[in-house]
């Protein structure tokens, strides 16, 4: 780098580092937003100071032993080396998040996942499955069994108000209601940035995510919703086709899941039938790969008959 006669660049990099790296942490950068940021073609020497501010990027991003930058074409991110150390030490064991599973509320039928999957705050639950294989009436069962204990966020993008008073109007078998007469869930329409309206200490359930030709970026959501989370938790429904094995994302959408089902509608059976492709912290018995049958009764708001299939169903 030649003299710094004027002292121009030591004011650069001062200003860099002190007003622009805290506003753009945790995100990328070109050198015209590094302008746009300095209002750089409103100064008398803008050239000189575009010049300047391009060698401090170039000292940043270059030196090796202490590069503050990192440059990937164009683009630049400031390398945060901020240790985020987990105390694991000071977490109380046996710290689970007692979700309570659908089950069949008139038959007592059920899938075993009280006792077979263990959910921990931050847990990210995954449902794939194809049309009309009854995701909306496990989510709504998911709702009702847990209202009592925790606050729920139910974020829908195919429901309006009446719409979904009709479809709650079967749940006559459970009190929706709170004291005040308010419902003990909240119903919100929401349809993209779902970590803005994340609530960390809730269950979160996303009915459902969609992305017209843009699938792949569904891993980066759910990434932004599990680093949204804290005590809480968050239920993803995804569209699977049926000729895929898995939903829309592809296998990368496994990767984040602490429990992955899929969903699809058996034609001799005539019956949904649920399969377990991941539980990351298995129970009493390991539920992996298990397939279980079931029927959806009352409008959709009870599940009934739910039996566990041979494996070479």
């Amino acid at each position: 780098m030649a003299i710094d006669t004027t002292g121009l660049y030591k004011r650069a990099k001062e200003a860099f580092e002190q007003k622009f790296m805290p506003v753009y942490q945790g995100k990328n950068f070109t050198s015209e937003d590094v302008y746009h940021f300095f209002s750089v073609d409103r100064k008398p020497n803008a050239v000189e100071f575009k010049r300047v501010l391009g060698q401090v990027l170039y000292e940043l991003s270059q030196r090796n032993k202490s590069r503050q930058l990192e440059q990937t074409g164009r683009y630049y991110r400031i390398i945060n080396r901020t240790l985020n150390e987990i105390e694991w030490w000071n977490a109380k064991r046996g710290d689970i998040f007692p979700f309570v599973w659908p089950y069949g509320v008139e038959d007592n039928t059920s899938f075993g996942f009280d006792e077979n999957i263990v959910i921990y705050p931050k847990d990210l639950i995954v449902i794939a499955g194809e049309g009309n294989s009854a995701k909306t009436t496990i989510c709504l069962n998911m709702v009702v069994n847990n209202m009592d204990a925790y606050p729920i966020y139910y974020f829908s993008s195919e429901f309006n108000a009446p719409k979904f008073a009709d479809r709650m109007s079967h749940f006559d078998w459970v009190d929706i209601y709170d004291a005040k007469g308010k419902p003990k869930f909240i119903l919100a329409e929401h349809t993209h940035h779902w970590q803005d309206v994340i609530q960390p200490n809730a269950i979160n359930i996303i009915d459902w995510i969609y992305l017209a030709d843009e699938t792949w970026k569904i891993r980066d959501i759910m990434k932004s919703v599990v680093a949204s989370l804290d005590r809480g938790i968050a239920v993803i429904v995804l569209q699977k086709r049926s000729y895929k094995t898995v939903g829309e994302g592809g296998e990368a959408t496994k990767d984040l899941a602490s429990v992955y089902f899929t969903i699809r509608n058996d034609k001799e059976l005539r019956q949904p039938i649920l399969k377990v492709e991941k539980v990351k912290t298995p129970g009493i018995n390991n539920p992996n790969f298990k397939q279980y049958s079931f029927r959806v009764v009352q409008s959709g708001s009870k599940l009934h008959d739910i039996q566990e299939l041979d494996s070479g169903t």
